[in-house]
């Protein structure tokens, strides 16, 4: 007890907090509660390997809430996958369209999946959100294996991102009513094309298709398209896409993201209900930006899709559960069209990153040489019953919105797939 003492008074010494009792207290807890281990080899050892799995056997859904850019965060993710498929977990949900998900389940199945991709993003730039960066690529093989799935195993929620018009644009002229609907939509997949090589060469959006595309558009291209199934449920994906981001660049920022909220919700049921069609209850794992997995509202007062779910496994009897995860420092990649080369790899320091959240505590307390996860559940008593009081307010809310904090020690910038 003199040691862990002491080892509190240190800890308290470099962050600057007064020793009241509450303060020793809540380190306290975090050391009781921090558990280690290792991603070595693809696989993940250690004791907090074994409380991941654990956790696995007693939820029905893992949500990993993450900073994008990060090399570590997908090879954690293809490993805590292959960690708990024996707990029953088949089905991976990402933060894409669900045309795009598709797209990708079909790829990955290919031994030739990282060229065909690498082709894909070749010809059309900037089409698939977080693909684009090889560390998540390699993750999506790895989940899709040798399974050749009848079903979507991976599930894409997200609205369609905003260069994928160009992408999509072919199957649409595909399914043309004859040769005046096919002229619409080449004229409208010229405009696309035209408007992103505008876009690249200004660095400024005003040129992309959904910046200055209108509801009259879609209108044109609706009636330009034969009576296939597929390709209307794919201009209407564009189409609310396209609202999503119309909202956002009209500077309806709440509004967007409360859309984009509502979106995720309606495609996460309706693959939700497809699986359990088949009589199972269907085991996810989720990997999306920390703002989208929370109990709760978020840090945008949005209910996401991390609340709806959480909700959904009150309904079902089962749980969720929330791991939020960042590194200490090192380096991010952080490159658009929009920024200059030396983003591919910046400086990432988590302290900038949550500027918001004092999570301190938690990176002193993490060690150098291995992953540290705190479980952050048996704080939230002692904030209820106020033993623990006057806490950073952001700190608070996610102690009471995550289960968890996993803290790596050293993160490296992923690479893209197409330097460009």
């Amino acid at each position: 007890m003199k040691r862990l003492s002491n080892l509190l008074l240190g800890i308290c010494l470099i962050l600057g907090i007064r020793m009241q009792g509450q303060d020793t207290l809540l380190l306290q807890t975090l050391l009781e509660n921090q558990y280690e281990f290792q991603l070595e080899n693809g696989g993940l050892q250690g004791s907090g390997a074994d409380f991941l799995r654990n956790a696995a056997a007693t939820n029905q859904f893992i949500m990993i809430g993450e900073d994008h850019g990060l090399a570590e965060l997908p090879q954690f993710t293809a490993a805590l996958y292959q960690h708990i498929v024996p707990n029953g977990y088949q089905y991976f949900a990402t933060e894409t369209g669900p045309f795009t998900a598709a797209l990708l389940q079909e790829m990955g199945q290919r031994p030739s999946f990282l060229d065909d991709l690498r082709d894909t993003l070749t010809k059309y730039p900037w089409c698939i959100p977080f693909y684009n960066m090889l560390e998540e690529a390699e993750m999506l093989q790895d989940i899709v294996g040798e399974r050749r799935p009848d079903k979507p195993i991976i599930w894409g929620l997200d609205q369609e991102f905003i260069g994928v018009p160009r992408l999509f644009f072919p199957k649409l002229i595909d399914q043309a009513a004859g040769e005046t609907g096919r002229k619409v939509l080449q004229d409208y997949q010229q405009q696309a094309l035209q408007g992103f090589v505008t876009t690249l060469a200004n660095k400024n959006p005003s040129s992309i298709f959904f910046y200055g595309a209108s509801p009259g558009d879609f209108a044109k291209m609706r009636t330009a398209l034969n009576e296939d199934e597929d390709a209307h449920r794919l201009l209407d994906e564009l189409e609310e896409s396209w609202e999503v981001y119309h909202q956002y660049f009209n500077r309806e920022g709440y509004a967007s993201n409360q859309h984009r909220a509502e979106m995720m919700k309606r495609h996460f049921w309706s693959y939700y209900e497809q699986a359990r069609r088949g009589g199972e209850l269907p085991k996810v794992l989720f990997k999306f930006g920390a703002n989208h997995m929370y109990r709760g509202a978020n840090g945008l007062n949005v209910f996401d899709i991390g609340n709806f779910v959480n909700e959904l496994a009150s309904q079902e009897g089962t749980g969720s559960f929330h791991m939020y995860v960042i590194g200490k420092n090192g380096t991010q990649n952080a490159y658009t069209p929009f920024s200059d080369e030396v983003a591919k790899k910046q400086p990432y320091d988590a302290k900038n990153y949550l500027d918001e959240i004092n999570v301190g505590p938690l990176l002193e307390l993490s060690g150098n040489d291995h992953w540290s996860i705190f479980d952050l559940r048996p704080i939230r008593q002692l904030l209820f019953n106020r033993k623990i009081k006057d806490l950073d307010p952001a700190l608070e809310k996610v102690i009471w919105s995550y289960d968890v904090f996993l803290v790596i020690p050293e993160v490296h910038a992923s690479e893209n797939i197409v330097s460009k």
